[in-house]
């Protein structure tokens, strides 16, 4: 616990700083002002900025921007229940970074937590996700971060007050001077960054039915804006969140798909990777989302080629959800194979402290080591040769780099081209991402018979030709 408090202590010393006002006397006062008794739900939306975590074009780069069109969150105290529904439009134009980019029109998402169920949605489908995110946001809104805090007994101290869900998140509220919920900073896990920093900024209160509530909600995580949100509407006791009917739960197995003799398509769920064998090693191709999905990855390759180590593990892009199991392989002894610009951020996102969910290289104390290259790439020994090309000008992810086994003429490529369904036509609106990829296999001259995704099927050279529009 004083390890907890002292990492409380460092995030209210972050660089966002707003007019603390004059201390509040006690969280009843806190609650009488923000009307936080008469509530039992809020539901509230608006329109503003919505920017996708780790999802930038390079590294040091902001997140990228998406206009949101629509925002409609519940937080549903008494369920302790949150229900959060949005609608996005393309905000980089040309597209330029990831998040689903690029847009056609509107696109609409959602997320959830209700009890242990927590879901995303996504293409109208709902897919089980963790509750963490969702029981953050439910108790870092302004009312419900005082709600909380009166549950667990905790007291205002000068102008700030606290909360702490152990294993899930830390939050710090600070009070302005009519004793309003101005500002909170809290911690919440991260697959890269660790305990990762977000602030939340409440602006421009204003009375909803004898309730106050922000006009301006203003939130950053690691470093970077990820929400500007404008308040149109505020409903007060507008509900419980209801769960979605029909989630899927996609199963945690990785299956091993033989593409070529040594050559293991590891799939299941969203994101893939690929077992690569070579003489007296294993070269592991993507270490996506998180220590889970990774470590099981691992163990996949591991029995599809047995006694043989991983020694390296190729990483496509810095994305969070294609680096984020990076420090699982790393905990196996695989050196991270990544381009040399990912190199800066991975070692200072490393050393970042990991208090709330330690992670497999955490625990056992160990550190990652990098081999960096620029534009070409070569793994090689007496059994196979592995080239890695940077993909010139992808606008998708500056150092976006494809697998290449000419041996096998099998191309590996992640969010370039992603055949989740088989693709029989080509689309009215061609996909910039796809049509840089297919430039640069012709470009470099690569003889390609095979795709493995990270993203979709293992599909053979023709399904990319339809999707970008070539006859020939």
């Amino acid at each position: 616990m004083n390890r907890i408090r002292s990492v409380l202590t460092a995030i209210s010393l972050l660089p966002i700083a707003i007019g603390a006002g004059a201390p509040a006397a006690t969280l009843d006062d806190v609650a009488k002002a923000m009307g936080v008794s008469a509530l039992d739900s809020i539901s509230f939306s608006g329109t503003g900025s919505f920017f996708a975590v780790g999802q930038n074009f390079r590294p040091t780069d902001p997140w990228p921007r998406f206009v949101l069109s629509q925002y409609a969150r519940t937080a549903d105290y008494a369920g302790q229940a949150t229900r959060l529904d949005f609608a996005l439009m393309q905000g980089e134009n040309p597209p330029r970074g990831g998040g689903t980019q690029p847009i056609i029109g509107t696109q609409r998402r959602g997320s959830g937590a209700s009890g242990e169920t927590g879901w995303v949605m996504a293409q109208g489908l709902y897919t089980a996700a963790s509750t963490t995110q969702g029981q953050h946001d439910l108790w870092t809104t302004p009312h419900g971060i005082v709600k909380a805090a009166i549950a667990d007994g905790a007291k205002v101290t000068g102008s700030q007050f606290e909360i702490v869900r152990a294993g899930r998140f830390l939050a710090k509220a600070t009070v302005d001077g009519q004793n309003r919920v101005a500002k909170v900073e809290s911690l919440i896990d991260n697959p890269v960054l660790g305990d990762m920093a977000v602030v939340t900024e409440y602006r421009d209160y204003r009375d909803f039915g004898g309730v106050s509530f922000p006009s301006r909600i203003l939130q950053s995580m690691g470093g970077h804006p990820v929400l500007d949100l404008t308040v149109t509407e505020v409903k007060t006791n507008a509900g419980a969140v209801t769960v979605p009917t029909a989630i899927i739960r996609p199963s945690a197995e990785v299956t091993a798909e033989k593409a070529a003799e040594g050559v293991w398509f590891l799939a299941g769920g969203t994101h893939h990777s690929v077992a690569i064998e070579m003489q007296n090693h294993i070269v592991l191709v993507e270490a996506p989302l998180g220590d889970a999905r990774s470590n099981a990855a691992i163990e996949a390759a591991k029995k599809a080629i047995p006694g043989k180590p991983i020694r390296y593990v190729v990483n496509t892009h810095h994305h969070f959800d294609h680096s984020g199991g990076l420090r699982a392989a790393a905990a196996e002894g695989a050196i991270v194979v990544t381009h040399a610009m990912n190199k800066p951020f991975f070692e200072q996102a490393y050393a970042a402290p990991r208090t709330l969910s330690p992670d497999r290289l955490a625990k056992a104390g160990g550190t990652a080591k990098f081999e960096t290259f620029g534009d070409k790439h070569v793994l090689n020994d007496a059994k196979r040769v592995i080239e890695l090309y940077l993909l010139a000008g992808a606008t998708h992810n500056a150092g976006l780099t494809i697998g290449y086994l000419p041996a096998d003429k099998i191309l590996i490529v992640a969010d370039a081209f992603s055949p989740r369904q088989q693709v029989t036509k080509t689309p009215d609106q061609l996909n910039p991402f796809t049509v840089n990829l297919w430039d640069n296999i012709k470009r470099l001259g690569l003889d390609v018979q095979t795709i493995l995704p990270i993203h979709g099927r293992m599909v053979k050279l023709d399904e990319l030709k339809i999707e970008v529009g070539v006859t020939n």
